[in-house]
């Protein structure tokens, strides 16, 4: 089955560009093209895309407001947003918006692919340069200069990290080689103590928290 994609981006040029890539690839149905805000919405709600793609812009609130309004449908496509900002600040706040791919404007083609097939599973993607600024802030937090994690056990952190990377419980109860119900156990004492309950809030908290892979 093809993914269905819709790209909004106001660069024409550039999401011309995109979408004749696109169209070469057997696995991915584009189905429609939008530069403004309110045809990328309206062609959310007709064409049912599994993915969004969507290029980030020099006003950068505008496009996060969009993608906020379109996570907030009761059905929404998954969303992979490219944009030339790749610090931790603003990675956090696409992801935040509700965003689960993110993609430098300096990364490669086939890069983009794989972001768009890895949403399309559910599962949160970063290109190279973005984990490379994400893995700098790693090592700073192992030094000593982060907290966030310090009241999770050493496996609930395996578990939070499998959850963020888009694993079910029994794709992390292989992965851990532990029972599904100790991993569901695990996924209750995270939900607790973080003080949430969706798994993309969990993925954005392990984001913040510098304990996600990438």
């Amino acid at each position: 089955m093809s993914i269905r994609v819709l790209l909004s981006s106001k660069h024409k040029v550039v999401s011309e560009g995109i979408a004749a890539v696109l169209r070469t690839h057997p696995d991915i149905h584009l189905v429609g093209m939008a530069d403004t805000d309110a045809t990328t919405q309206a062609l959310c709600a007709e064409s049912d895309p599994d993915v969004l793609l969507i290029g980030m812009h020099a006003n950068g609130q505008q496009d996060l407001s969009l993608m906020q309004k379109i996570a907030q449908q009761p059905i929404s496509p998954h969303m992979v947003a490219f944009s030339g900002d790749t610090d931790r600040h603003s990675v956090i706040e696409i992801l935040d918006a509700g965003a689960k791919g993110y993609v430098s404007t300096t990364s490669s083609i086939d890069e983009l692919m794989l972001a768009i097939r890895s949403v399309a599973l559910g599962r949160v993607y970063l290109c190279q340069t973005a984990a490379s600024e994400m893995m700098a802030s790693v090592r700073n937090f192992r030094s000593g200069q982060g907290a966030g994690k310090n009241h999770l056990g050493n496996r609930e952190e395996q578990v939070l990290r499998l959850i963020a990377d888009g694993f079910s419980s029994k794709e992390i109860a292989r992965n851990l080689q532990i029972a599904p119900s100790t991993v569901e156990v695990h996924r209750r004492n995270i939900m607790r103590k973080v003080g949430l309950h969706k798994v993309a809030d969990l993925t954005r908290y392990a984001i913040r928290n510098q304990m996600v892979s990438v």
